[in-house]
C-alpha cells in the first residue's frame, strides 16, 4: 500500500503540472487544425497504426479498446516542441473595387509561425482480466498564426489562436479473446482569440454609401482607405461534451485491426469584442453607434473523425503499421460572429471546407529488450477547397510527413522515447476577401515545420486490488 500511495502522489503531481501548463500554442500539424500530437512515442512512426498498437496509455485517445492489452496501472506523459514556419508572397493584393481597388500597402509578413510546447497526460488501470479504465488529458485541436502589425494582410488576420483541453475518461471490455470494445466521454474546453486591423477609411466609404453618404465626406474627415487603421480583438471560450468509441480485432496472434470514432463537438463560444479606434475614427462611433466594446458569440463545430488502423508483427524484430483517418471537415462551413451591440453588424467568414483523409505508414524495429527504432511517413490532404477560402488565419496545404524515433527501456517498468518529424507543406495560393472591407489578399503561402517529442511511460506496479484494499473477482 505504501508503494501504491507513493506512485499515486507522483501521478497526481505530473497531472497537476500538466494542467498548469500554458494553453496549446502553435500552428496546427494535421490537415485543418486537428492535432495528432498525443504520443511522443508515436510521432516516430508518423502516428501510423496507433488505433491498433495499444502499447501504452495513449491508446485512450487513439482507441480506448486497446486498454485491455495493458497490464496493471500505467502513466504516459509526452512533451512536444513544435517549430513552425509560414511565409506569404504578395502577388497583387488590393483594396475593394468599390473604394478604387488600389494596391494594399505593407510588407509580406515574415514568418507567421512560432515555437510551441505541447504537453499530454494519459493513465490506464486494469480492473479485471477483461475490464480496464483510463483517463486522457490532451489537446485534440489547436492553431496559432501571428502576423505583424503592418503586413499586407493585416485586415484579414493578425493573431489567430485556438487552444483546446480535452478530459477523456474511458473504459474497455475484452468481449472475446479476439475482440475488445471501448468507449469514453469527452469534456472539452476551447479558448479562442482572433485579431485584425480595421480599414476605417474603406468602412466609412462602403457603409456610408449604403446610408447615402458620399465618399467625399469620408475623405473630408480624413478617412481615406488605408490611412486610418483601427483594431479589433475577439476573445471567447466554452465547455462542450462529446464521446468516442473503438473496437480492436486480433485475427491472428501477431495482427491487430482497430476501428475508432470520435464525435463532433459543437462549441457555442461566448466572449467579448474589444475595439481600438484612433482619434480620427471616433466620428464613425458617434455616427453609427458601432465599433464599441460589446459581447460577441460564434458557434464552431469541431469535426468528428473515423479511422482504421493496422498493426502486424512481421518478425521478432520488425512490425508494420498503417492507418487511414477520415475527418468530417465539411461541418466547418462558416464562422458567423454575432455582437451584443445591435448597432454592430454581424460578420460572416465563409469556410466551406471539404472532408479530408490522412494516410500513414510506419515500421518498428526492436533489436533487443533495451532499444527500439521507429520510422514513418504520412500524407495529409488539406480540407481547404480553393484559393478563395484559404485565409492567413489557417493557410492550410497538403502535408507530407517524414519521422523517426528511438525508444529505450532501462527497466521493465520505465520507458523513454524520443522522436523527430519534419512536415513539408505544398506551396498554395490565395485570393481571399476580407468580409468587413472587401480587401482582397492575393499571393502564395509556403511553409514547413519541425517537431521534437519525448515520452516517459511508467508502470506504477499496482493492481486494482491495491487501490480498493480488497479482493476483486475476475
Amino acid at each position: 500500500m505504501a508503494r501504491m500511495l507513493t506512485a499515486l502522489r507522483r501521478c497526481t503531481l505530473v497531472l497537476f503540472l500538466l494542467l498548469l501548463a500554458p494553453p496549446w500554442r502553435g500552428d496546427a500539424h494535421a490537415a485543418g487544425f486537428l492535432l495528432n500530437e498525443q504520443s511522443g512515442r508515436a510521432l516516430g512512426s508518423a502516428f501510423a497504426g496507433e488505433g491498433a498498437v495499444a502499447m501504452d496509455p495513449t491508446t485512450v485517445y487513439y482507441n480506448p479498446a486497446g486498454l485491455t492489452l495493458l497490464e496493471g496501472g500505467q502513466i504516459a506523459t509526452s512533451g512536444f516542441a513544435i517549430w513552425t514556419h509560414s511565409f506569404f508572397e504578395n502577388r497583387g493584393s488590393h483594396l475593394n473595387e468599390a473604394v478604387g481597388g488600389a494596391p494594399l500597402t505593407g510588407g509580406e509578413g515574415g514568418n507567421g509561425g512560432n515555437i510551441a510546447l505541447v504537453p499530454t497526460f494519459f493513465f490506464s488501470q486494469k480492473v479485471t482480466d477483461r475490464v480496464s479504465v483510463g483517463l486522457g488529458v490532451s489537446a485534440p485541436f489547436g492553431l496559432e498564426t501571428d502576423w505583424p502589425r503592418g503586413w499586407v494582410g493585416r485586415y484579414h488576420a493578425r493573431l489567430s489562436r485556438l487552444a483546446t483541453y480535452n478530459f477523456n475518461p474511458s473504459i474497455a471490455v475484452r468481449a472475446t479473446d479476439w475482440l475488445s470494445l471501448g468507449g469514453g466521454a469527452d469534456y472539452e474546453y476551447a479558448d479562442a482569440t482572433l485579431t485584425n486591423n480595421l480599414d476605417l477609411g474603406s468602412i466609412c466609404q462602403i457603409q456610408g454609401a449604403k446610408a447615402g453618404i458620399p465618399p467625399a465626406a469620408c475623405t473630408a474627415l480624413g478617412l481615406s482607405p488605408q490611412k486610418v487603421d483601427g483594431y479589433v480583438n475577439l476573445k471567447g471560450h466554452n465547455w462542450a461534451p462529446g464521446y468516442n468509441f473503438g473496437a480492436l480485432f486480433s485475427p491472428t496472434s501477431g495482427t491487430r485491426i482497430g476501428l475508432t470514432y470520435r464525435s463532433r463537438i459543437e462549441h457555442d463560444v461566448e466572449g467579448n469584442a474589444t475595439f481600438g479606434i484612433p482619434k480620427k475614427g471616433q466620428i464613425l462611433r458617434k455616427i453609427s453607434g458601432a465599433l464599441v466594446d460589446t459581447p460577441v458569440s460564434v458557434t464552431a463545430t469541431l469535426p468528428d473523425r473515423a479511422a482504421i488502423s493496422l498493426f502486424s508483427q512481421l518478425t521478432n524484430q520488425w512490425a508494420f503499421l498503417a492507418d487511414m483517418t477520415w475527418t468530417h471537415w465539411a461541418l466547418f462551413k462558416e464562422l458567423d460572429f454575432k455582437f451584443g451591440n445591435p448597432k454592430q453588424p454581424s460578420v460572416t467568414e465563409p469556410e466551406n471546407w471539404d472532408n479530408s483523409e490522412r494516410f500513414s505508414l510506419g515500421t518498428v524495429w526492436t533489436p533487443n529488450k533495451l532499444w527500439s527504432g521507429r520510422f514513418g511517413t504520412a500524407y495529409d490532404i488539406s480540407p481547404v477547397p480553393d484559393r478563395e477560402h484559404r485565409t492567413p488565419r489557417i493557410p492550410d496545404a497538403d502535408r507530407i510527413w517524414l519521422t523517426l524515433g528511438v525508444g529505450y527501456r532501462p527497466t521493465t517498468r520505465l520507458r523513454f522515447d524520443l522522436s523527430y518529424g519534419h512536415i513539408f507543406l505544398t506551396r498554395t495560393s490565395t485570393r481571399n476577401r476580407d468580409p468587413v472591407s472587401g480587401a482582397e489578399l492575393v499571393g502564395n503561402f509556403r511553409g514547413f515545420a519541425d517537431l521534437f517529442a519525448f515520452q516517459v511511460t511508467y508502470n506504477i506496479d499496482w493492481t486494482f486490488t491495491d487501490v480498493l484494499g480488497t479482493s476483486v473477482s475476475n
